[in-house]
């Protein structure tokens, strides 16, 4: 799994390394939010095989994930801003790779790649990146951020043969990718990405199908049939030929006697 770290607000504390194990949160002696004994904690940040999960105390109070309330547990992802009682947390992943120089738009780029809002007005909504997208306040940008104070034309994105790449187009402030500030980045599947404060997107790809190897094919089974046919009957003169034998020996002996005595 990338290093991860948890940023405090204000830079109160020092990042937070997020190892596998349980992390306490709760409110240091001055009231500013810090790693704490579990006995003390509002929330606790869980890292393990599966992931990053938040874990929240019964009873504690304006706990939300991204502008959402989270009431006992939720699994977090790189770039979250975590905000308990108004303080916020951020989680970062590892520095976003460079963006290249080359766009690299090619037949060997999967343009099946999109990005999903998860925060902000276009929650929910997801934009293909199969073309280049303007994220911008200008009526023909592709992503529009209706605010006055966001930038005619803050950002670009477009398919790359490695991910996606973010370049910049003017904007004030730049964006955020896994809550690391970048002008220009290649996103990978699964990063997230945040334009001004409150617009978030994350990077999503297709899966990839598992083609499994051919099995070879079953052999045919031969039916068996059963001999049902009653065996035919003996016949009746057959039946009939001992006994008819039997009787033509007794009565040749019986002729036999009878000329041997009778001659006397």
């Amino acid at each position: 799994m990338t290093a991860l770290r948890l940023r405090f607000q204000n830079r109160e504390h020092a990042d937070l390394p997020l190892e596998s194990g349980v992390h306490a949160i709760g409110y240091d002696p001055s009231g500013a939010l810090a790693q704490v004994s579990p006995d003390a904690a509002v929330a606790q940040v869980c890292v393990d095989r599966r992931g990053v999960w938040l874990q929240v105390r019964e009873g504690a109070p304006g706990l939300h994930v991204n502008g959402r309330p989270v009431k006992r547990v939720a699994m977090l992802r790189v770039g979250d801003a975590i905000f308990i009682d108004g303080a916020e947390l951020v989680l970062l992943g590892g520095e976003p790779l460079p963006a290249p120089a080359d766009y690299g738009f090619s037949g060997g780029t999967d343009t099946r790649m999109l990005l999903r809002g998860i925060g902000g007005p276009h929650h929910g909504r997801s934009f293909t990146l199969d073309t280049p997208r303007v994220v911008g306040r200008a009526g023909e940008c592709d992503i529009r951020v209706n605010d006055p104070s966001f930038a005619e034309r803050h950002a670009r994105l477009e398919a790359h043969a490695d991910g996606v790449i973010l370049r910049d187009m003017g904007s004030v402030e730049g964006s955020l990718v896994n809550g690391r500030p970048v002008r220009h980045a290649l996103l990978q599947a699964g990063d997230q990405v945040v334009f001004g404060s409150q617009h978030r997107f994350v990077v999503e790809a297709p899966m990839q199908r598992t083609v499994a190897p051919d099995a070879p094919a079953p052999k045919p089974r031969v039916p068996v049939v059963e001999d049902t046919r009653a065996a035919a009957p003996i016949a009746r003169s057959a039946r009939r030929i001992p006994w008819l034998l039997l009787a033509a020996i007794l009565l040749s002996a019986a002729l036999s006697l009878l000329l041997l005595y009778g001659a006397r």
